[in-house]
């Protein structure tokens, strides 16, 4: 079969895998807390020729290459912070993420649109518990205030302090939607205390997504898979003639 097949059919597999990373980041622009996804490729000759002690190869083995891996990553920058006024909304800076309680164990998150339950509970937007240093955070009736260092008060009566923890400079995180993140094998939470949180009450960390930057990305991998698609047609269609032609002769 033509090298150039699988060299098509690799880099179109590819772009068609950029374009649902580019098109779900979009989707979540307006997401507080949102991390984009980003796709690290891997690309080899089809053949086994560049290894040590193989011989030298031609041009056209060097070309002819094909993407063998296609991986997801989170990237983790500081997404831009708005000021809401809400005084249970609270933007992280830096490292950090906020601990809930879910079903299935602690999850982490960045998007702090908290609120309060019917019980007097500070809860996420989809109703996962905040934790504090002392578990769940009961906040009750009264002028509530979340201060820089994370302290919950009550009317001026402290009443907890938000749970913040760490997973170093590149977090082992798995994504589980609804802006949450559970822990990938062996990764460890590491509290931080109080001088080590940078909160910013009253605000809000958007997506760390630029959309105008990822718009232009999408067109431009939407013709870049098109491309793809107009070569396949096009080495398929001189396939084509070359077995018609041979089979005149």
């Amino acid at each position: 079969m033509n090298r150039g097949v699988y060299t098509l059919t690799s880099g179109g597999i590819a772009a068609l895998a950029r374009l649902e990373a580019v098109t779900q980041n979009l989707a979540n622009v307006g997401t507080a807390g949102y991390k984009a996804e980003r796709l690290v490729f891997q690309v080899k000759p089809l053949d086994r020729a560049n290894e040590i002690g193989a011989p030298a190869t031609s041009p056209l083995d060097r070309t002819s290459a094909q993407v063998t891996q296609v991986e997801t990553v989170r990237d983790f920058s500081q997404g831009p912070v708005h000021t809401t006024g809400n005084p249970l909304d609270v933007a992280m800076n830096g490292d950090g993420f906020f601990v809930v309680a879910t079903a299935r164990g602690e999850r982490y998150t960045r998007q702090g649109t908290f609120t309060l339950d019917p019980d007097g509970y500070l809860v996420t937007q989809h109703g996962e518990r905040v934790q504090g240093d002392g578990g769940d955070i009961r906040v009750g009736e009264g002028n509530i205030a979340i201060g820089e260092d994370g302290t919950v008060t009550v009317d001026g009566a402290q009443t907890g302090r938000l749970k913040v923890v760490t997973f170093g400079e590149h977090p082992a995180l798995v994504p589980e939607g609804a802006a949450l993140f559970a822990p990938a094998a062996r990764a460890t939470p590491t509290p931080l205390d109080a001088t080590a949180v940078r909160l910013q009450p009253g605000a809000l960390e958007g997506a760390n997504i630029d959309a105008a930057t990822s718009m232009i990305e999408l067109i431009d991998v939407s013709r870049g898979f098109e491309t793809y698609m107009h070569a396949m047609q096009r080495l398929d269609e001189v396939a084509q003639r070359s077995i018609n032609d041979v089979g005149k002769v």
